[in-house]
């Protein structure tokens, strides 16, 4: 049986976004266990670092593919592309394959739009769609990621 590394994941990736941005700032909010399933958060995540705001949601899987159907944020999502300075999408754990990312939701939304129902790992160097690779080091199990790369993304990303 499968180990579920997704929350301890999470604990990681905030420690790791403060370290990239030590002047910026992070929110965790909070999972809603109120039962009603109509009300979900936009993202796992909102932070800061001047001169932009992220909505990031964070995932991990075993395999080779991540499904949308993963992603019951996406809609919420989708309503921050466009806003200057604004950047939503996913942070993406390929524990398998010790490959972390930023899949932008205006990434996936040209993926659905392509007819794609997940996304792959070899998606991540395919130059059909826009994919940043967070640089990570792995040690033992969770890899320690470099997100200041995410301050490369412009509008819409």
């Amino acid at each position: 049986m499968s180990v579920n590394r997704g929350k301890a994941f999470e604990a990681k990736f905030k420690k790791d976004f403060i370290a990239s941005f030590p002047e910026g700032t992070i929110d965790r909010l909070v999972d809603s266990v109120s039962g009603y399933k109509a009300i979900t958060n936009v993202s796992d995540f909102i932070g800061y670092s001047y001169p932009n705001m992220f909505y990031l949601e964070c995932k991990s899987v075993q395999g080779n593919t991540f499904p949308f159907t993963n992603l019951s944020q996406y809609e919420k999502l989708c309503e921050k592309v466009g806003i200057k300075g604004t950047r939503a999408g996913v942070i993406l754990w390929f524990i398998d394959h010790k490959c972390v990312c930023y899949v932008p939701v205006a990434t996936i939304t040209k993926m659905k739009e392509a007819g794609k129902k997940s996304v792959n790992i070899k998606h991540i160097t395919s130059e059909d769609f826009k994919i940043l690779i967070i640089p990570t080091e792995v040690q033992r199990v969770f890899p320690t990621g470099d997100y200041s790369v995410l301050m490369s993304l412009e509008d819409g990303d």
